[in-house]
C-alpha cells in the first residue's frame, strides 16, 4: 500500500461546502441543556409507591408542547423523575399544565422519540420514564454517514475540535487508577498488533479513545466520542487502516497520546491528540488514494 509521508496532508483541509452536517452529533446536547437552565417549575413525582404529587406551572399559549417537553425533561435530568416512574394520565397532565390534550400527546410523542419515555399499552400501561441513551441519535448519525451527508473531512474537523480538549481534560484529571487502566488498554492494543491481529488492534484503538473520554469525567464528551469512535470509525470500512507500517505508525502516535494523558501533562496531551487525529486521517486518505 502506498504510504504518504509528506506533511501536506497534516494541514487543515477545507470540508465540502455544506451546512455543517456533523451538527447532529450534538443534537442531544440541546436536550441535556434543559437540565442547566434552572427552571422555576419543579415536578414532584412519587416513585413506585402509588402516591404522586405533580405541581407544574401553567404555561403560555405559544410553544406549549415545547414547554411541556422541557419541563418533563428537566425533571428527568434532575432526578425528580427516575427510570420506571409513571407519568400521570393524559387528562391529568392536561389539567396540570393548563393546556389541551393534543398538546400533551404531542409532548409525549416528542419525549418518546428522544428515548426519555416509553408508552405501554394495556390496563397497566401508560407513559414511563426510561434510561436516556444516544441510541436514536446514533441511528440518525449512521444514516447521515451512509447517505454521505457526513464526509470524512467533517469527521476530521469534529475530532480536531473535540479530542484535543478531551485529552487535555483527561490529563488534568487523571488519577493513578485511571492511568493504570489507560496503560493496560494500550498494552492490549500493542500486543494485538505484535500478534498481527489488526482487527483486535483497531478495537483496542477505539477502547483507548473512549477511555480517554471517560477519564474526563464529562458524560457529554463520553457520549459523543463513544458514538463517533464506535459507531462511525469502528463500523465503516472507509475508516479502516491497513498495512503493517500504517498500523505501527498509528500505534506510535497513540503511545505518545496515552503517555501524556497518563502522566498528567495536559498541554502535551492536547497537542498529541491533535497530531494523532491529523495523522490518522492523513493515512486514511493515502490508503484510499492507493486503492483508487
Amino acid at each position: 500500500m502506498k504510504e504518504n509521508s509528506g506533511s501536506s496532508c497534516l494541514a487543515p483541509r477545507k470540508a465540502p461546502p455544506v451546512n455543517p452536517p456533523w451538527v447532529p452529533l450534538l443534537d442531544f446536547l440541546s436536550v441535556a441543556a434543559h437540565s442547566l437552565k434552572g427552571r422555576t417549575i419543579r415536578l414532584l413525582i412519587t416513585k413506585k409507591d402509588g402516591s404522586m404529587g405533580f405541581k407544574p406551572k401553567k404555561i403560555q399559549q405559544n410553544r406549549r408542547f415545547q414547554r411541556v417537553v422541557g419541563d418533563i425533561e428537566t425533571a428527568i435530568f434532575k432526578g425528580e423523575l427516575q427510570p420506571g416512574d409513571q407519568l400521570p394520565p393524559e387528562l391529568e397532565l392536561k389539567e396540570m399544565f393548563g393546556t389541551g390534550r393534543g398538546t400533551v400527546r404531542e409532548a409525549l410523542r416528542v419525549l418518546e422519540q428522544k428515548g426519555l419515555i416509553e408508552t405501554r399499552a394495556g390496563a397497566s400501561g401508560g407513559a414511563f420514564v426510561t434510561l436516556a441513551d444516544t441510541g436514536k441519535l446514533t441511528e440518525q448519525l449512521q444514516l447521515l454517514v451512509q447517505a454521505q451527508a457526513i464526509a470524512p473531512e467533517h469527521i476530521r474537523e469534529f475530532r480536531e475540535a473535540v479530542e484535543p480538549m478531551a485529552a487535555s481534560l483527561a490529563a488534568a484529571r487523571i488519577t493513578p487508577g485511571g492511568a493504570e487502566r489507560l496503560r493496560d488498554v494500550f498494552f492490549q492494543a500493542r500486543i494485538a498488533l505484535e500478534e498481527k491481529d489488526s482487527a483486535a488492534f483497531l478495537r483496542g484503538d477505539i477502547e483507548v479513545h473512549v477511555l480517554i473520554a471517560e477519564l474526563t469525567g464529562n458524560p457529554l464528551l463520553v457520549a459523543v466520542l463513544r458514538m463517533v469512535h464506535e459507531q462511525v470509525l469502528g463500523s465503516s470500512d472507509e475508516y479502516d487502516l491497513e498495512g503493517d507500517k500504517t498500523l505501527a505508525d498509528n500505534l506510535e502516535d497513540l503511545h505518545g497520546l496515552v503517555h501524556a494523558v497518563a502522566e498528567g501533562r495536559a498541554q502535551e496531551a492536547g497537542r498529541r491528540a491533535m497530531q494523532h487525529v491529523r495523522q490518522f486521517h492523513c493515512r486514511m486518505r493515502a490508503a484510499q488514494g492507493a486503492t483508487a
